[in-house]
């Protein structure tokens, strides 16, 4: 955080900046201000709190998916009802093998199942830390459908693991918010993933090497997958919220299977 603070006062635009996209130094300052804003919302979410009583969420919950369903009315999100949905799993890789997927945007193609296969661009970087992972990108995605759309992503990473949280916005909000202007109530919904060290999976009784020669030393990482999809009815009824969490199970689901098959361990249950 003090890297990323010192980072946001500096006033030269060019070292951190390429593309043209940012040209002066209030809009990159409110690029990085709205990007935490976007990381904060993302962690409030984790607690999953606010569940509806539907018993469908009860069998989803059992598989591993933790989902919630809320309605929104806060000045910074987007109106309506929103379904939050996280599930974890163990990958036998080391944190920083996992991280680099997910920060590389010509990789996004291989996981990203919004993007329908289509490359990304990323046409402006921030950095906010020495390490070359701590950094602010704003992507543009090459989907037909989706011209006015760009994607606001943060990522970082230090000894503990890492975080790349993302955010699709409007292109107008985005020119709004590049030029410095005021971004306080511009919407945003952001999913993410939490990438954890040493995400240990016993195998057998004990931790020797006997029990564990397939293991890492590492003991590989733990990985957290969370979307939040905003529903079109502003309504809370039951079977919008039970149609709205089969979409984001699936969602997540597809996900995940692309992300070992890009991490090269498809069978891994």
């Amino acid at each position: 955080m003090c890297e990323r603070v010192a980072f946001s006062v500096e006033e030269s635009v060019s070292r951190h900046d390429f593309g043209g996209v940012i040209k002066l130094p209030e809009g990159r300052r409110n690029i990085m201000k709205l990007a935490h804003r976007m990381v904060k919302s993302f962690c409030s979410i984790l607690s999953m709190s606010g569940n509806l009583d539907i018993s469908q969420l009860s069998e989803v919950n059992k598989s591993g998916l933790r989902v919630s369903v809320r309605k929104s009315t806060e000045p910074g999100q987007p109106s309506g009802v929103i379904v939050s949905a996280a599930s974890s799993l163990w990958l036998p890789l080391p944190c920083e093998s996992i991280f680099n997927l997910f920060k590389d945007e010509k990789k996004r193609v291989q996981w990203d199942v919004l993007s329908s296969r289509n490359p990304v661009t990323e046409i402006a970087h921030i950095s906010t830390g020495i390490n070359s992972g701590n950094c602010i990108s704003i992507i543009q995605p090459f989907v037909p459908t989706e011209n006015g759309m760009v994607i606001l992503q943060e990522c970082c990473t230090d000894s503990l693991g890492s975080l790349v949280i993302y955010a699709p916005m409007d292109k107008p909000a985005m020119n709004l918010a590049t030029r410095g202007e005021d971004s306080s109530n511009i919407p945003i919904l952001p999913s993410g993933f939490i990438i954890s060290r040493n995400g240990c999976r016993e195998t057998g009784g004990s931790h020797n090497a006997s029990t564990s020669a397939n293991v890492p030393q590492s003991g590989g990482s733990l990985l957290t997958v969370v979307f939040q999809i905003l529903v079109s009815s502003s309504s809370l009824s039951k079977e919008v919220s039970v149609k709205s969490v089969a979409g984001v199970n699936s969602l997540i689901s597809s996900t995940v299977q692309k992300i070992k098959v890009a991490l090269r361990c498809p069978n891994l249950d």
